[in-house]
């Protein structure tokens, strides 16, 4: 007889800012779903954009888990053990060792052109395939590579919440960059690596995230990651505000900002608990919140804060 096999998630935030509501409230769903199914969840922490890294911002992401009462099996302990042990600036060589298989099937190609030059015949933003058929060398300094995405790809994948979902990559996502001007691989390649080296199988992430999730099976499918391509997906609705969705440029909003202006760990959750639309659920820490989730019970929208 066939076993199931365990779930197994990830929390992943990035040390770029202080973390908001909404990181709340994908650690809570995240862990949530993990432990509903006597599953393991781990910690990983994506530091590549060095340029925005903080201590202080790393320090943050322990100090909010251990507010909001969540546990995990696996990951960096503190933030000393992630920096000796778990940053992403550890594993350049297996990003590499990735993009090569990119790089030895012709799909990579070499890109100098600024955002603002691509803003200039992109008002979008979208990337114009300036440069695709220039044949510019990959050591050219100061360029970017990007990955050739033949025209009318489409990649479609099985959501837990939302069902099927289908993503035109070619046309909402040309041509995206596997390696940036720095020469350090990009986010892309790194989050797919470092999933498959943690044995993750369940991928659960903010809708906004949708396309990253087709530009990782893209490159998964062309890289051999089977793994990868075979994991379960869970893409949770957005909290807005003001018709925005929560950044982390968003200051007042930032739970260090509320932490210092008063707020309780119990707050917290009765707060993520109304946002979801569950006020009579008696939810005042991870436990409890965690007897009422139910994944279907997720809403298709968050209300404003």
């Amino acid at each position: 007889m066939e076993t199931k096999q365990q779930i197994k998630t990830r929390i992943a935030p990035t040390p770029s800012g202080y973390l908001h509501l909404g990181n709340a409230l994908s650690f809570a769903i995240t862990w949530a779903l993990a432990r509903k199914q006597q599953g393991i969840v781990l910690l990983r922490i994506d530091d590549l954009d060095n340029a925005r890294f903080r201590p202080e911002y790393l320090q943050d992401i322990f100090d909010m888990l251990d507010f909001m009462g969540l546990d995990y099996d696996e990951g960096p302990r503190n933030p000393q053990d992630f920096q000796e042990n778990y940053s992403q600036l550890l594993k350049l060589p297996a990003y590499q060792a990735q993009l090569d298989k990119l790089v030895q099937q012709g799909m990579v190609y070499t890109c100098p052109c600024s955002r603002t030059q691509i803003a200039a015949l992109s008002p979008q933003g979208l990337y114009p395939l300036t440069c695709r058929e220039e044949q510019l060398p990959l050591d050219t300094p100061n360029a970017a590579w990007r990955v050739r995405i033949p025209e009318g790809t489409v990649i479609s994948f099985k959501d837990q919440l939302l069902g099927n979902c289908t993503v035109a990559l070619a046309l909402e996502m040309p041509d995206f960059v596997v390696r940036r001007k720095d020469g350090i691989p990009a986010y892309q390649i790194a989050s797919i690596v470092d999933d498959l080296a943690m044995g993750v199988n369940l991928i659960v992430r903010g809708e906004d995230l949708m396309l990253s999730t087709a530009a990782q099976l893209f490159l998964a499918e062309h890289t051999g990651a089977t793994a990868f391509t075979n994991a379960a997906f869970v893409h949770h609705p957005l909290i807005v505000s003001e018709g925005n969705k929560l950044s982390k440029s968003h200051d007042a909003l930032s739970l260090t900002e509320m932490r210092k202006a008063g707020l309780t760990s119990q707050q917290l959750w009765q707060k993520l608990a109304e946002l979801l639309g569950w006020q009579d659920a008696g939810v005042t820490d991870a436990q409890t919140f965690l007897r009422r989730f139910h994944l279907k019970d997720l809403p298709r929208h968050i209300a404003q804060v």
